[in-house]
Order: structure tokens, then sequence, then C-alpha cells
């Protein structure tokens, strides 16, 4: 969260705004009833973003605070990106997937704009969270807890038996003295039962009657480790998660029987997503594939399709007033397959080698995938919502990333994984190479042992010292007092008795156990910084596009620079057409350079005309007005497409005395061509 809120901030004021926020500023401080007869003719798809931004710019009207909100969105969508990575997987594959969210040129982008996408991206993220919780698919929920570094593909192991729990072997104990591990627990259950090999040994040994109780009390330790113990987990491969029966670990079903408030606070996300924009809506895609691949049980599809149908009902009327203004994207052209290869370059690059890394760590988590819940939830929210909306572009073009945006945070997700499943498999292998090491140095040393034991037994066969029979008694006495002893001390740690050396035996076992952890600790917390090290490196290596973003330059146009331009070049007093109407956001986004020029075609302002940038007059009023002006500025679209109404007015009329190329409009002097009439 901090490192999006820094980049985030980093040149946030670029000193300029381009077309779409200037949308943004003059709609956002209209009154109430303006935005809403407005909305009524164009823009409905970002009314609920207008009216949140009102207030806002009413207390402070300036270019930062139009943007903070979408940094404060891209902070927050961060947040969420990285709590899936934790809920889906574990701890530090939500830190390398909020670095990586965070670290992505697009997502700095949008961030510092002042439209609604960087608050669509937070609230899909927001629902994605939302059904990870409502449909149990959290690893926690599938393992009861083990998304804390333990595999969901594993199930968590009961206490066993450790050299730590067994008493230390007093002198003269032979390793055929001790209990066999079959004895030492008992099956199924994993809870640990030492009486047996003890009470045996006793008993053959003649030992006393007593050895009875600590059979009995095992019996019962037995029964009650194993009732505490979670009865049934429901494991499948790689931790997708199924229907759980066990109380202690509640699956999809369980999670879906009380989470009613959940599944009304998702469809509440949803809606309130879609009505920022409406192409939001095709979250739902996404997360009904989800749900499919997770063989969600039916209780989780009838609240999940529930809180859809009503997210579905509440957006219905925004997309019927959406479709009636969609000539405000007709600029936007029918889509070919390198548009769809151009959003992938741009959400998972830009540059080449970011953009093969992703790849191949995103590949690797999709096709051995260590995190499957992850791998369900986070490859549909980044392949379905694309694949839809270009379907949908050749019915109706419409198809730009930003409308997509929201689907972004998959590709964070899936890398980080891709890096977790990197990561296992080096650390598996180093724990092989260790084990073989230990192994062959085992070997060596049982060797010199045995050759240790071959020349002694020479020795003593040269002196005639060794005595079979001396030896067989000692030994039985020896086995039969061992025994007696194992089982009081069995029978007194039963019963709650802790002698000082059980309890030194404890002490010890605390101490090996923590020393252990803290060699898991450490190895884990290299792997975290090592992947944190790499998403900087990264960051570093698209350093250059960073700083791109932070300048005027890097959106569409520059319309500080475009009223500046024009102010030098023009008189105060001079008549000014804006030839379409649609170039008039230049003097309203910054009126002070043309404060002096006069809107000689504007009829109806904005506000009171219930339109963005007003309604001109007929060409028989702008003829009339015209009749005394000796020279007009024409500022025109530099689109080639565009009908220029206002110009054919003046043909015939005046004559152009010269044109001037500006960043995205052609800047055009007329004067008359006769006398003026």
């Amino acid at each position: 969260m901090a490192v999006m809120l820094a980049l985030g901030l980093w040149g946030l004021d670029r000193g300029t705004m381009w077309r779409d926020e200037s949308a943004t500023y003059q709609m956002a401080r209209r009154t109430l009833p303006q935005i809403r007869d407005a909305l009524g003719s164009v823009d409905a798809v970002h009314g609920l973003y207008y009216l949140l931004m009102h207030p806002l710019l009413a207390l402070h009207p300036s270019e930062v605070t139009m943007r903070l909100p979408s940094v404060l969105a891209a902070v927050a969508a961060t947040a969420l990106v990285a709590a899936l990575g934790c809920r889906l997987a574990r701890p530090r594959v939500g830190l390398w997937a909020g670095l990586l969210y965070a670290a992505t040129p697009v997502v700095t982008h949008y961030a510092q704009e002042g439209r609604s996408y960087a608050l669509v991206t937070a609230g899909a993220a927001w629902a994605t969270y939302l059904l990870v919780g409502a449909a149990g698919l959290a690893v926690g929920a599938a393992t009861g807890g083990a998304a804390g570094g333990v595999r969901a593909d594993r199930s968590a192991p009961g206490p066993r038996a450790t050299p730590a729990d067994r008493p230390a072997p007093g002198p003269g104990v032979t390793p055929a003295d001790r209990s066999a591990p079959g004895q030492a627990a008992t099956p199924g259950a994993g809870a640990v039962s030492r009486a047996a090999g003890p009470a045996g040994a006793a008993g053959a040994a003649g030992g006393p009657a007593r050895s009875a109780a600590p059979d009995r009390a095992a019996g019962e330790a037995g029964r009650a480790a194993s009732d505490a113990r979670v009865r049934s987990a429901v494991l499948v491969c790689g931790g997708v998660p199924r229907v759980a029966r066990a109380a202690s670990a509640p699956g999809p079903e369980r999670a879906a029987s009380g989470a009613g408030w959940r599944w009304a606070a998702y469809g509440g996300v949803v809606a309130v997503t879609a009505l920022l924009h409406v192409f939001a809506v095709l979250m739902l895609a996404a997360h009904a594939l989800t749900l499919l691949v997770s063989r969600a049980p039916r209780r989780v599809w009838w609240g999940w399709g529930s809180a859809s149908a009503g997210a579905v009902c509440a957006v219905l009327p925004l997309a019927a007033l959406a479709r009636r203004q969609s000539a405000q994207i007709a600029w936007i052209r029918h889509p070919t397959p390198g548009r769809l290869w151009a959003v992938v370059e741009d959400f998972a690059g830009p540059s080449a080698l970011v953009l093969a890394l992703n790849l191949l760590l995103i590949a690797v988590a999709v096709v051995r995938p260590r995190w499957r819940s992850l791998t369900a939830v986070a490859l549909p929210l980044f392949c379905v919502p694309p694949v839809l909306l270009f379907a949908l572009a050749f019915h109706r073009p419409c198809f730009h990333e930003r409308y997509l945006l929201f689907g972004l945070a998959g590709i964070p997700l899936l890398a980080a994984a891709g890096v977790d499943r990197l990561a296992g498999v080096g650390m598996d292998g180093l724990a092989r190479v260790v084990a073989r090491c230990r192994g062959v140095a085992g070997v060596e040393r049982s060797a010199r042992v045995v050759a240790g034991r071959r020349a002694g037994v020479g020795v003593d066969r040269w002196a005639g010292v060794v005595s079979d029979g001396l030896v067989g008694v000692v030994a039985g006495w020896l086995a039969r007092v061992v025994a007696r002893c194992r089982a009081a001390v069995e029978a007194d740690r039963l019963a709650g008795v802790v002698t000082d050396r059980g309890r030194a035996m404890l002490a010890g076992r605390r101490a090996m156990l923590a020393r252990r952890r803290a060699v898991v600790g450490g190895r884990r917390a290299v792997v975290a910084a090592a992947g944190v090290l790499a998403v900087g490196c990264g960051f570093v290596w698209q350093l250059p596009l960073h700083q791109r973003e932070r300048e005027p330059l890097s959106r569409q146009d520059d319309l500080a620079a475009l009223a500046a331009a024009v102010g030098r070049l023009t008189r105060p007093g001079e008549p000014v057409l804006y030839d379409p109407p649609k170039e008039r956001r230049i003097a309203i986004a910054y009126p002070r350079p043309l404060a002096g020029l006069r809107d000689i075609a504007l009829g109806t302002p904005g506000p009171a005309s219930g339109t963005l940038y007003g309604v001109d007059v007929g060409p028989a009023e702008l003829l009339r007005r015209l009749g005394g002006a000796r020279s007009a500025w024409v500022i025109a679209a530099d689109e080639p497409e565009t009908r220029r109404a206002k110009t054919t007015v003046l043909t015939g009329r005046f004559r152009l005395a010269y044109s001037l190329c500006l960043p995205g409009i052609r800047l055009e002097h007329y004067v008359r061509a006769g006398p003026a009439g």
C-alpha cells in the first residue's frame, strides 16, 4: 500500500488536463440538477462518478484534488490484490502480487487520472475478495487454516512421535530397547501412545501390575486427542476446495450456509462497481467460471446467482441508457487480434523483458499449479472479460484497454504464484541435496563404527576376554531395569506428574522446535526478500516508462499548452469558432488565456442546455453574427473524418490566412475576402 501510495503521489500534478479529465472537471462542478439533465443525453456511464466527485471539487477545485480519489482507489486495489494472494495461497504470494500490481506502469497511469477506471478496478478486486470468502475458496477454508505456509494439497499432519518425546536412553540401553515406530502412533488418529512399548517390555521382564494403568491412561489420552482433532478434512490436489464436512474446517457448503450477508455485500459491491462503469459487469462471467472450475456446491451457486441477479437488475437501466448514447464512442474501431495482444502487452509488460518473464511465470502457475484456488480465481478474471468484450465489439465497437483495467489483478496473482512454485521446486531440490549429503556422511560414519567394532571383537577374541554367558545375563538384567524405569516414567507422565527430568526433556523439545521454526522462518524470509528484490529490479528496468507517465505528453492531448498557445496568438475581442463544439473543452478547462475571445457560435452554454459543450447557433445566425467581423479564428479538430460545418459557412466570405498544427487541433485564422457586410 505504501509503495502504491508513493507511486500515485509521485508527479501527480502534471500541470495540465487532457480531454476526458476536462469532462470530469466541468461536469462535477455543475449543480446536481444540471448533472442530472446532462446525463440524460451524454456520459450516463460516468454519472455515479460525477456525483461522487461533485462534493470533492466543491471543496477545492483543482487537478490534484480531482485525481486523489483515483490514487486512493489504486492503493485499495493493491491492498486487495495482496489480500487475495494471502487468502488463496500464502503471505509471501500476497506480498509479491501486491508489489507487482503497484509496479505496473499502466496501473500508475490510471491511478493519476481523474476518471472512474481506478475506482472500478478497486471495486472489482473487492467483489472478488468477497466471492472468495462467501464461496469458501480460501486456502484456510479448505484446510482448516493451512494458509500460513502449509501447502493446500497436503494434509496437515497431526502430532507425531519425535525423538524429543522419547526418554533419553541410559547407560547400557541398546537400540532394540526403544519402542518401534508402529507402536508409538495410534493408526489413523495421529495420537501418540507410548505405553505399548514400555508395557510390553515390562511384561516380558516380569514387571509390576501397575503397567496396566499407563495402558488405560494412554488409551484415554489417544481417544481425547483423536476427538479434539479434525476427523475429516476435504483436500484435493492443489487446494481446490470442495464440500468440507468437518466442523472445524468449514468448506464451501458450510461457508455458504452462514454467508448470506457476504453474498449481499458481494452483490452490492458488484452493482456499485458496474454503476461506475457498465462494462464492469463482465466480472460476473469470470466469477461464474471460477465457481465452475472450483466445483462449487449447489448452495454456493444459489447464493452467487441471487447476488448476481440483483446486481444485473440494478445495472440494466444504466445499460439501456448507455446504449442510446453509444455515439460517444463512435471513434473506436472494430477490434483486431492485434488489439487483444496489445492489452496483454500493456497489462503484463509493457517492456519486452518484463512481458516475457510475466508470461513465463503465468505459464508455470497455470501448467504446474501449486495453488489451484488462486489459479481458478485469477485466470478467469484476466481472460474472460477481454474475450467477451472483444466478441461484443464485433457487433458494436467498444473494445479499449481502460474498460478492462479491472481484470489486470489476475496477472500479478498468477505471476506471484509462478514465482512461489519455482521457489518451492528450488527449496525441495536443495532439501534433497542436503539429505543426500547427510545420507552419505551417515553411511561413512556407520562404516567407521562397524570397522571399529570388528577390530575390537578381534582383539577380545585374541585376548579371551569375551564371555557370551556373562554378557547375556548382564544384558537381560539391564533390560528389565530399563523397562521398569520406562513404565514408571510413562505412568507418571500420563498421570500429570512432571519430574525434573521431564521438565528438562520438555524444555529441550521446546528449544529444538524453536530452532526449527527459526530456521524455517529464516528460509522463508530469504525467499520473500528475494522476490521483493526481483520486483524492485523489474521496476527499475521500467523506470523510464514510469517517468514518461508523469509527463504531459503521456496523455492524448495537453489542454493547458493548447490554451496558452491560442492565447498568445490571438487578441482580445476577436471572434473564435470551435469546430466541432467539443473543442470548446479547451476554454472550459483553462478559461483564463482565452477569456478575451468572443465565442461567436455559442447559442446555449453546456450547463443550461444539458450537454457537455453547449449548443451552437445555426448557419444563418452565425453569418449574421459575423457580419461586422474582419477576421475570425477557428479551433478545429485535427481529425480528417470530422465534418467541419463552421468552416463551410466561412467559405466564400472569408479566406484562410494561415493554419497552425498543434497537438490534437488545428488553429486557423480567416480574414474577410471582401468588404465587411
